[in-house]
């Protein structure tokens, strides 16, 4: 049976620095799931409304320096390199910290290959609703965590 195309969707914001996420998961998962693109933390706001859950990649190294933002949400002109680095290695956790900042409360799945336990929960639950995933995770995995994200925001 072919699925039903007329259904409203679940729509999920993919926020990164390219689009690997983003058509992987519009190629596998498009017809469960709508997906909107966000490359930075404006365009990231702005693709919340209506949303229903946020996909976040942890490094946005390719992304311009004028576009990262920093904890108090713009990056200071003439970053060094090394102050750049930190802060595109980190920006997905950034990016969701001043999503939260500003009240929008979408659960959340952030990419990322976090080898230190302690601090994968520390930013579970400060952030919350997070989860943090392995960037290595098969599609039908990342889609069953996308669907109990859903079903945990929307509560008994």
């Amino acid at each position: 049976m072919l699925p039903d195309l007329t259904a409203a969707r679940p729509c999920f914001v993919v926020c990164e620095d390219g689009t690997e996420y983003l058509d992987r998961f519009r190629r596998f998962l498009g017809d469960s799931f709508e997906f909107r693109a966000a490359g930075d933390f404006a365009t990231a706001l702005a693709a919340t409304a209506g949303a229903d859950g946020l996909l976040l990649d942890l490094d946005f190294r390719r992304t311009p320096p004028e576009r990262l933002v920093d904890e108090q949400g713009a990056a200071p002109p003439g970053l060094d390199a090394g102050s750049r680095r930190r802060l595109s290695e980190t920006q997905g956790i950034l990016i969701l910290r001043l999503l939260r900042a500003r009240g929008v409360t979408l659960p959340a799945l952030l990419f990322a290959d976090v080898d230190d336990a302690e601090r994968a929960r520390f930013l579970e639950r400060t952030l919350a609703p997070l989860e943090i995933a392995s960037s290595r995770l098969g599609i039908v995995e990342v889609a069953a965590r996308m669907r109990a994200a859903l079903a945990a925001s929307a509560g008994p």
